[in-house]
């Protein structure tokens, strides 16, 4: 089940690349967005003024898509696409899972930066017969 979500994510980002190449809302662009919070929370560097919007739209869709998808588990379990730890995560661990995702899947970065996401989310934490 988890790899059939997770193709129908990644054929919807194939369908629609030209539109995403044209916006520039890739993977691409969020790995490096999301590289720039991991730099800070490692090295405790603030982020600059050109960096901090970039900072802000990583950590902005981590908590998005975390907690959209956790009202789905909640309320309707098998509506979820994944499902996070029942103490849920920070958005820097969730930012670390997408980085850690999107190194290993290159192939990927071209897709629409939030089904990269949740394809991540999807990988890391499966709801594999918990439903």
């Amino acid at each position: 089940m988890r790899k059939s979500i997770l193709a129908i994510f990644l054929t919807l980002g194939a369908a629609s690349s030209s539109e995403v190449r044209a916006s520039g809302n890739d993977g691409n662009r969020l790995l490096a967005e999301c590289n720039l919070v991991i730099r800070m929370m490692d090295d405790g560097v603030a982020p600059s003024a050109r960096e901090g919007p970039k900072v802000g739209r990583c950590l902005g869709m981590m908590q998005g898509i975390t907690s959209l998808n956790m009202v789905y588990q909640v309320k309707d379990r098998d509506s979820a696409l994944f499902c996070l730890p029942s103490n849920g995560m920070s958005v820097g661990q969730a930012a670390r899972i997408v980085v850690k995702y999107m190194r290993d899947n290159p192939s990927e970065l071209h897709n629409e930066e939030s089904l990269v996401a949740i394809a991540a989310f999807i990988d890391a934490y499966p709801c594999a017969d918990e439903r």
